[in-house]
């Protein structure tokens, strides 16, 4: 987002802190500014209590101090997330200091958030953040479910709808028709994901995400082997790309190998850069079948590498795909998942379909459209437009 404002002429920049989860990201160096894929940021290193169930509770004292002295340098913050010590203080300290900021909500008023840590986000609803949510100058939603939901909390303050955007990469050569497996499988095969990643002929089912209990794979695998029972001789293969807590990725594996899956699914960890981009490429199908998503940047980019997309309505991009005819919202259950999935197996994306996921990526969640909104958001919102 910060990339695409500086290239339309915002002097925007990032602070932030060096959390990475359990440690810390080696590549920020605290309290110096930094260019980091071409822009400025700048961390602060945060401290949090050595007990696994106090992680949540990280703080960083160095990140207050700079923005007391320095927040009002700016005309304006836009700060990403609540229920966090970071973004909590800066909005309590813009408010001390009559600064405007726009919140973007990362999902943390839907419902299935909001219930998630229930008694710890209550208290802090009471306690600070519900003042910080009256207190900015604007609400930044990335769907509209995601703002329909948040109106239950009956704030007045004003809001906008703006998705996240993606890069829109270039169209994969294809000598004719749709790529075939064995195109495909190389594609994965020569960017190294891993070794023997790739079964030639079967459909390419992708899962790329964090690993995390609301994106909901047990059902995934549940509605697989169910698809293997009505199917056995069905030619499919799941690459799961992402990480999370170590004790639940063997958990999710354990289960997948419970389910007799062990054979059909590959897991990669995390993956960046053109290990990525070859997943896509290599992709028939893209799965997400979250609880609950406030925006869903994953399938919207694999929207934009024409990949079609199998969703939850929990998705906010759900509907929007739909209409577009760029791939299916299916009921998060395990039989309606085994239908819609034996439904793809069966026959892979017709390159209208492809077409047109293409195509809903580049209309809507380009980043040169989005940013040229947020820019407009910016100047109304920032006090250099009311002098």
């Amino acid at each position: 987002m910060v990339a695409a404002q500086r290239s339309q002429g915002l002097d925007a920049a990032i602070v932030t802190t060096n959390d990475d989860g359990d440690g810390v990201l080696p590549e920020l160096t605290p309290h110096h500014w930094q260019l980091v894929q071409g822009v400025p940021v700048l961390a602060f290193p945060r401290w949090s209590p050595p007990l696994r169930p106090l992680r949540e509770f990280a703080i960083a004292p160095s990140l207050v101090q700079w923005l007391r002295r320095h927040a009002q340098d700016h005309d304006l913050l836009h700060i990403h997330a609540l229920f966090s010590f970071p973004t909590t203080t800066a909005m309590a300290l813009a408010r001390h200091q009559q600064m405007p900021y726009i919140l973007r909500t990362i999902g943390q008023l839907q419902h299935w958030s909001l219930q998630q840590s229930h008694g710890r986000k209550r208290l802090l609803l009471h306690m600070v953040e519900r003042r910080n949510l009256e207190g900015a100058a604007a609400l930044h939603f990335t769907s509209l479910a995601e703002q329909q939901e948040a109106a239950a909390m009956g704030l007045s303050t004003p809001s906008f709808v703006l998705p996240l955007g993606v890069d829109l990469p270039p169209p994969r050569p294809q000598p004719s028709g749709v790529q075939s497996a064995a195109d495909q499988g190389a594609a994965v095969q020569g960017a190294a994901v891993q070794e023997d990643a790739v079964q030639e002929d079967a459909v390419q089912l992708l899962f790329l995400s964090r690993l995390h209990p609301k994106k909901q794979l047990p059902l995934l695998f549940e509605a697989l082997a169910q698809l293997r029972q009505r199917a056995p001789t069905a030619p499919w293969q799941l690459q799961i790309a992402g990480d999370g807590d170590p004790a639940y990725v063997i958990e999710l594996q354990r289960h997948a190998q419970r389910l007799g899956l062990a054979d059909q699914v590959r897991w990669h960890g995390f993956v960046q850069g053109d290990a990525k981009t070859a997943l896509f490429h290599g992709a028939d199908w893209f799965v997400l079948p979250s609880a609950a998503e406030n925006f869903g940047i994953a399938a919207a980019e694999a929207l934009a590498y024409g990949v079609p997309v199998l969703l939850s309505p929990g998705v906010a991009l759900a509907e929007q795909v739909a209409k577009a005819g760029a791939g299916y919202c299916v009921e998060p259950t395990s039989t309606e998942l085994a239908t819609a999935l034996a439904r793809a197996v069966e026959r892979r994306p017709s390159p209208q379909m492809r077409q047109a996921a293409r195509q809903l990526a580049a209309q809507q969640f380009g980043w040169l459209s989005i940013t040229s909104q947020l820019l407009l958001r910016y100047e109304a919102l920032s006090p250099q437009s009311h002098r």
